[in-house]
């Protein structure tokens, strides 16, 4: 009876002991998120206002994870350690530029752009755990008061971008509210892309939206007029700002993206042999070899580029399809490109090759595809097992926008079709 009292004994110490070495793993282990308001003042003219979400554990307040938030978007930074030159903690976008902290776990530092190696200050504060409490602009930047009487704001506008131009450039705007946070979303589509996603906030018959991916550093600032018609500027970056002008319009369209970009001779076939970007190795892109091929024209710069590629490989398990990246860089030099199209590559988790294609310009495009009119990066071009064009698409609008289920729906059945043992046989 004693020795089977002390075996119990030992055996609930034993017990204790695991409870409580799991207790601390697993709150060592405990995965903390905080949100915080932030700006990046690119000019006197231009703040752009923004949102980080961080994340640490209980054990140490370091980030282990810092993003990006757009509305509906998180945009993961990647950590790089400590730079010893720059004398910086490095968190990389996935484009061409990166946030430099003075220490871990604080949001002092700059925002640069590497290509220029150009820096800007920007200055984060702590709000709350809950993004939903948080609002992406402070009320100081408005000027209408808080009680106006508000106009009904339409979801969808005919846009005028650039309006006191003798030629403005034609858009479409679309809204939503969320009714639990009164965040307003939404995103502005153009005929070469989408401005991808905007958020903001709403004061009386003022609405302030921006949007950051590093890119894009965009912020509007809307006044919503009696009649229901919206006008504002839109400011991009360092310098660049536009007047805009709207109209309400459920039924506004753009250019048909198939009828923009025309091959100019059908009848001839492409023989494309390229870099790839990696290693220099020379590969020749199979079209007409009993395989759908779908060539995309890109940038590792162009964040709808990114949204396409994104897209472009959820079908790269497709049999009977082949998917080439052709990548147009800011820099003429592979060796020089390597590293903004790595890190897009890595940042996708890409299953498709990517080629060397050149500089990014409008003649270096046409003269590598037998094509005119191109206007856009990304732009695909989708030809058939026998090699026989199917269709050029021109720009791509992403996520954010309101016709993107409905389109990647329609390209996955287009594909579907294509790549069946029947078709084309």
């Amino acid at each position: 009876m004693y020795k089977k009292k002390h075996l119990l004994i030992a055996l609930a110490l034993v017990f204790g002991v695991i409870v409580f070495s799991n207790y601390l793993f697993t709150r060592s282990n405990m995965k903390s998120s905080n949100y915080w308001n932030a700006n990046i003042k690119f000019s006197e003219n231009h703040t752009l206002f923004f949102q980080i979400e961080t994340i640490s554990t209980e054990e140490s307040e370091d980030f282990e994870a810092i993003a990006i938030i757009n509305g509906d978007e998180k945009i993961q930074l990647t950590s790089q350690g400590f730079d010893k030159d720059a004398k910086k903690y490095i968190w990389t976008f996935p484009f061409q530029c990166e946030i430099r902290l003075n220490s871990k776990n604080d949001f002092t530092g700059v925002f640069v752009k590497t290509e220029n190696n150009k820096s800007y200050p920007f200055e984060v504060l702590y709000e709350t755990k809950s993004r939903k409490k948080i609002n992406r602009f402070p009320n100081s930047v408005f000027s209408s008061p808080p009680n106006e009487s508000e106009v009904l704001l339409s979801d969808r506008f005919s846009l005028k971008l650039k309006s006191s131009s003798l030629n403005p450039k034609a858009g479409i705007a679309e809204f939503q509210r969320d009714p639990k946070t009164n965040e307003y979303t939404g995103s502005i589509l153009t005929q070469t892309g989408d401005y991808r996603y905007l958020a903001g906030t709403r004061m009386g018959n003022q609405l302030y939206i921006s949007t950051f991916d590093g890119v894009h550093a965009y912020s509007f600032l809307i006044n919503i007029k009696e009649n229901g018609h919206i006008e504002g500027i839109h400011f991009s970056g360092e310098s660049y700002s536009e007047p805009f002008t709207g109209v309400p319009d459920s039924t506004i369209m753009l250019d048909d993206p198939y009828k923009i970009t025309k091959i100019i001779n059908d009848k001839s076939k492409l023989d494309i042999i390229l870099p790839e970007y990696k290693s220099g190795e020379l590969v020749r892109v199979p079209i007409g070899e009993g395989k759908v091929t779908l060539l995309q024209v890109m940038g590792s710069w162009c964040p709808n580029c990114l949204d396409e590629s994104s897209f472009f490989n959820e079908l790269s398990d497709f049999d009977n399809l082949n998917i080439y990246a052709l990548a147009f860089e800011k820099n003429k030099d592979r060796l020089r490109s390597l590293n903004s199209i790595k890190r897009i590559e890595s940042y996708l988790g890409l299953k498709y090759p990517i080629l060397f294609a050149g500089k990014a310009q409008k003649s270096e495009v046409e003269r590598l595809l037998p094509i005119s009119n191109f206007i856009s990066y990304p732009t695909y071009l989708l030809f058939d097992k026998k090699g026989d064009l199917v269709e050029i698409h021109a720009g791509f609008s992403g996520p954010a926008t309101k016709g993107y289920s409905k389109f990647t729906s329609e390209f996955r059945s287009k594909i579907q079709s294509l790549t069946s043992h029947s078709h084309g046989q």
